[in-house]
């Protein structure tokens, strides 16, 4: 176990001051307080020390005795060790540098991504980068644990301790392959997907998102096949598979396997995603608020529509 800390650094400090000049009042006016501080601190230090560290002159002042001065020394140490740590601490904040750990729970965020930190990265070339994908508990733990300095994630089960504020509303919308009797329809209604295979996203969330907004409308819809990712889902339902749901899209039609799909609105859909950042609140380090405030001005964009397959009016 460790001993009970008794003595401040301010105490400390005092104590140095003084026997550095050889006077309290000396003492007491370099550090802008009442002498009766410094010589309170002065005795604080000796009794917690047991020791006699200064010898005192009635109208000359004090001297550090063979004690003190030995101690003098350690306590140097220390308080310039101590004032080192703030100043490096204090650097750390405010400079625009070291690293900067993201966990995400956003299959789509390699398409908004790369345009919120790209400028972070190429204008200071001391910064660091790190990304993690994760589910919506995991993002939340690693901020919580110290394992991530920002997260994005669905606004489902905040967790206490979490600031956030949500960044993107996406809506649902169907995603068909291309010559699917219903991808050219410029809307859908969830009526129109009875009967219809599907694939959806197998997620913590995501997957009882999925059916519980088909449960919700009615629609009987045979499910064929669960994916992981979000990649998975598309190359399967650019095969034939089947269809899907999801919120946001990436910038491209095309699925890894070279297949084209189209992502059609549902005009009935009343339940969006809602993507959120979520950091620890307080004053955090100046790299973190840098990527805080380019995820809202990215966020805040037009072109951030290009995420979304926008419901259509009924």
């Amino acid at each position: 176990m460790y001993p009970q800390v008794r003595l401040s650094i301010k105490a400390l400090r005092y104590f140095l001051v003084a026997a550095e000049r050889g006077s309290i009042a000396r003492a007491a006016e370099a550090l802008h307080v009442a002498p009766s501080a410094v010589a309170s601190a002065i005795e604080s230090t000796e009794q917690e020390f047991k020791l006699k560290l200064v010898q005192r002159f009635p109208a000359k002042g004090i001297k550090p005795t063979a004690a003190g001065a030995t101690l003098m020394h350690k306590i140097r140490r220390l308080i310039e060790e101590y004032d080192t740590l703030f100043l490096e601490g204090t650097d750390l904040r405010m400079a625009l540098s070291g690293s900067l750990a993201v966990g995400y729970y956003a299959p789509v965020a390699p398409t908004f991504m790369p345009d919120i930190v790209g400028p972070l990265v190429r204008g200071n070339p001391e910064v660091r980068l790190g990304f993690v994908e994760c589910d919506n508990e995991g993002a939340q733990s690693g901020l919580l644990d110290g394992k991530f300095d920002a997260i994005l994630f669905v606004a489902e089960n905040v967790r206490a301790g979490i600031a956030f504020e949500t960044l993107l509303e996406a809506p649902p919308y169907l995603l068909a392959h291309r010559d699917h009797p219903l991808a050219r329809s410029e809307s859908v209604a969830f009526g129109q997907l009875s009967g219809l295979a599907m694939v959806l996203l197998d997620l913590p969330f995501t997957s009882e998102y999925y059916r519980g907004l088909l449960d919700a409308h009615g629609v009987a819809a045979p499910l064929v096949a669960l994916a992981s990712t979000t990649e998975m889902v598309r190359s399967l339902v650019g095969a034939g598979i089947g269809c899907s749901i999801l919120n946001m899209r990436p910038a491209t039609q095309i699925s890894y396997a070279g297949d084209e799909l189209i992502a059609i609105p549902i005009r009935d859909a009343d339940r969006p995603l809602k993507l959120v950042l979520g950091t620890l609140g307080g004053n955090p380090r100046r790299l973190v608020q840098a990527f805080s405030d380019a995820c809202r001005a990215h966020f805040a964009r037009p072109a951030v529509r290009d995420l979304m397959t926008c419901r259509v009016p009924s």
